[in-house]
C-alpha cells in the first residue's frame, strides 16, 4: 500500500512539474512566436506594397484582411492572411489584392501538412504565376482558368478556390467591386443541367425554374469528402431558393463545396439563358 502511495504521488509530483516547465516554456516562446509572425506581416506588407503609410487591419472568418494606404490615404489594395485546408491538414498564405481587383502577389507561409515534393507545389513560384493578375470577372475556377497540378490535384484545387473566394471578400467587402447580378426572372421555365468546381472535383446540379424562380436544386453528381459535402448540401441549395440570388454566403464549414454548389447553379441558368431554355 505504502508503495502504491509513493507511486502515485511520485507520478503527481512529475506532473506537476511536467506542466509548470511547459507553461513556463509557452510563455517564454509564445511572445517569440507572436513577434516573429508580427514581423513577417510587417515584411509582406512592405514587399506587396512598398508605398504603404498605413494600415487597417480587419477580420474575416477565414483570416485577416488588412488595407493598406499610401501617404496620401489612397487604398493601394489589401493583403489578406488566410487558411484553407489542402490535403493533408491547413495551409496558410498572404496575398495581395490591388485597388483595381487584381491578384498581384502571393506568398505561401505553412503548407508543411501537404505531401512533400507533390501536395507543397502550391508553394512554388511556377505555380504561384498561374494565379497572378487574376480578379474580379474572372472565374478562377481550377482546370479552367487555372490548371492544376497533375498528383496534386486536391492541394491545387484547394488553393485555387481558396483565392477564388478571398478575391470575392476583398471586392465586395473593400473595394465596392461586386459581380453584376444573375437575373433569375429571365431564364425560361424548365430543368436545367450545370457543373461547378468543388473542393475535390466537379459538382454536377439539376436546377428546377418555375415562373421565374428557382424552385428545387438536386446535385446529381459530386465527388466531395461526404462529411463536409453534407455541411454543404444541407445549407446552400436552401439559401439560393429562399434568396432567390446566388450571391449566397458560402461559409458553411465546408466553404468549397459551397462554392461550387452555386458555381453550378450559376452555370445551369448560363446555360438555359443561352439555348433560349432548350434542356440539353
Amino acid at each position: 500500500m505504502r508503495e502504491l502511495l509513493r507511486l502515485v504521488l511520485t507520478l503527481a509530483v512529475v506532473g506537476i512539474v511536467s506542466a509548470a516547465v511547459l507553461a513556463g516554456v509557452n510563455n517564454i516562446t509564445a511572445p517569440v512566436i507572436a513577434e516573429n509572425e508580427r514581423q513577417e506581416t510587417l515584411q509582406a506588407l512592405k514587399d506587396f506594397f512598398p508605398d504603404v503609410s498605413s494600415t487597417e487591419v480587419k477580420e474575416e472568418e477565414d483570416g485577416t484582411y488588412t488595407l493598406v494606404y499610401d501617404g496620401s490615404g489612397k487604398l493601394l489594395g489589401v493583403m489578406a492572411t488566410v487558411q484553407f485546408k489542402g490535403y493533408g491538414g491547413w495551409v496558410t498564405y498572404n496575398m495581395a489584392v490591388s485597388s483595381e481587383g487584381k491578384i498581384t502577389a502571393i506568398r505561401v507561409l505553412d503548407c508543411s501538412s501537404e505531401t512533400p515534393g507533390v501536395g507543397d507545389v502550391i508553394a512554388k513560384p511556377e505555380f504561384l504565376e498561374r494565379l497572378m493578375g487574376k480578379g474580379v470577372g474572372d472565374a478562377i475556377q481550377a482546370g479552367v482558368d487555372v490548371d492544376t497540378v497533375s498528383g496534386a490535384t486536391i492541394s491545387t484545387t484547394a488553393m485555387i478556390n481558396s483565392v477564388r473566394l478571398v478575391v470575392d471578400t476583398v471586392a465586395a467587402n473593400y473595394l465596392g467591386m461586386e459581380e453584376e447580378g444573375f437575373d433569375i426572372a429571365a431564364v425560361p421555365d424548365g430543368t436545367y443541367q450545370g457543373t461547378g468546381q468543388g473542393y475535390k472535383g466537379d459538382i454536377v446540379v439539376e436546377v428546377t425554374v418555375e415562373g421565374g424562380k428557382i424552385t428545387d436544386i438536386k446535385v446529381i453528381s459530386q465527388e466531395e469528402t461526404d462529411t463536409y459535402f453534407a455541411t454543404a448540401y444541407a445549407v446552400i441549395p436552401q439559401r439560393i431558393i429562399d434568396e432567390q440570388n446566388l450571391e449566397v454566403d458560402v461559409k458553411t464549414g465546408a466553404t468549397g463545396s459551397s462554392a461550387g454548389i452555386v458555381e453550378a447553379v450559376r452555370d445551369a441558368l448560363q446555360k438555359a439563358l443561352e439555348s433560349g431554355g432548350e434542356e440539353e
